[in-house]
């Protein structure tokens, strides 16, 4: 739309307040389209089509034309708006009509209020001093990986002796308290390992020299952080049924268990397990660094951050939480926090974020970063591969989300940290 009016006020560095008129000709002729395509569509008794009076038209049609031609004169104008202004909205405006009623011979004047994108001039990234570190891998590094590859292909079979220490414990249960049973504190072939983590503190101990077909009752203290507060320090009565004890049995690390493992040769194994090892240790060499090069970007750079995009990273981060908590994986600290208080105490995390995203795009699109189609497959792949599920109903729920710029967006910021990290000192 041409020839508008726009006055913009700065209400913070990124919030903004648009005051903008449109010409009393370009609202004419909306007015004159919006009739002139009810004309030609509206059946009126009396009258064929494209012959009804205007009059008649105005007196019937009048208050829906003009809410149509209001809804699409700030259509218009707004689009016009921000790009003569070059301001980039990250939330639906707020629009305030000023009280006045649209008429066909007069100004229209509106005001929209904005968050928009900061705009951050982002410099200084190339010629970063960072503390790059060498990725070494050392025989030690290598036998501790075989060792682990080795624990990982132990099975549990099954003893005719009393659990000890390292045993894998089957066992029913039930928890009372005061004599009555606890809601949801009734399990059927819970894996116990004696000696490790277990469902409560004393679990597994309570079941060491155990045999199977033994029955036995003991008291445990639930802990004081246990997520159901009723319970949280309590004691409790659990009657145990043991159904099996089984012992960890560990292959011997040899030719045959390279074959086992897929390689056809305990050398062949062994280079494997280093490739592995050197990947894990490069990947987190340059995780270190992507911290270290935001850190100084954020602290060389403030800037305001839109609330609109905060609480949209505040969502997601809170999501990510709440389905830790139903998982039975809720932080330590975040116990008995209500929705309020986490999002006080995930906001900085959330700030956080935006600032990243927003300095990593500005960079971006200063470097021209561009990624291919083949990158996305194989980015795609390979998220479908940790997922356990096929690239192509991946990729299917990708696009029906609209989530592939999502992807792009973190591979163009890959990019930008290898850009870095290349020119870094």
């Amino acid at each position: 739309m041409q020839n508008i009016r726009v006055q913009v006020e700065d209400l913070t560095p990124v919030k903004k307040k648009l005051d903008i008129s449109v010409p009393a000709e370009a609202v004419k002729s909306e007015f004159k389209a919006a009739y002139q395509n009810i004309r030609a569509t509206a059946s009126i008794a009396g009258f064929r089509k494209g012959a009804a009076p205007m009059n008649i038209l105005k007196a019937r049609f009048g208050g829906h034309v003009q809410e149509d031609v209001t809804k699409r004169l700030i259509e218009a104008s707004y689009a016009t708006a921000l790009s003569e202004k070059q301001l980039m909205p990250v939330e639906a405006p707020q629009v305030d009509l000023k009280g006045s009623e649209l008429t066909e011979d007069s100004d229209f004047n509106y005001i929209v209020t904005v968050e928009v994108q900061p705009n951050v001039a982002v410099d200084g990234y190339r010629g970063m001093e960072l503390k790059k570190e060498d990725v070494a891998v050392t025989e030690e590094d290598v036998d501790k990986g075989v060792e682990n590859l080795k624990e990982a292909a132990a099975q549990f079979k099954e003893v005719e002796r009393p659990a000890a220490n390292g045993d894998l414990v089957v066992v029913d249960f039930e928890a009372f308290m005061n004599g009555e049973p606890i809601k949801n504190g009734k399990g059927e072939g819970y894996p116990c390992i004696i000696g490790e983590k277990s469902l409560l503190p004393g679990f597994d101990e309570a079941l060491k020299g155990a045999s199977k077909g033994e029955v036995k009752e003991v008291d445990i203290t639930f802990p004081e952080n246990y997520s159901e507060a009723a319970l949280a320090g309590k004691p409790g009565r659990f009657k145990l049924s043991v159904k099996a004890v089984k012992e960890k049995g560990v292959p011997e690390v040899n030719e045959s268990f390279a074959k086992d493992m897929g390689c056809e040769s305990l050398e062949a194994l062994r280079a494997k397990v280093r490739e592995e090892i050197e990947k894990h240790k490069t990947s987190e060499t340059k995780e270190r660094l992507k911290n270290e090069i935001l850190d100084k970007l954020i602290a060389a750079h403030p800037f305001d951050v839109p609330d609109a995009l905060v609480n949209r990273y505040m969502g997601v981060i809170l999501n990510r939480v709440i389905e830790n908590m139903r998982a039975g994986m809720t932080a330590p600290e975040d116990r008995g926090l209500n929705i309020d208080q986490l999002k006080e105490k995930y906001r900085p995390a959330a700030i956080r974020s935006v600032k990243e995203d927003i300095i990593l795009d500005t960079i971006s699109a200063k470097e021209a970063v561009q990624v291919s189609p083949a990158e996305v497959e194989t980015s795609v792949r390979g998220i479908a591969a940790q997922r356990g599920v096929s690239y192509e109903s991946l990729m299917s729920r990708i696009q029906t989300e609209g989530a592939m710029e999502v992807i792009k967006d973190g591979l163009k910021h890959e990019k930008v940290f290898d850009i870095i990290i290349e020119a870094g000192k």
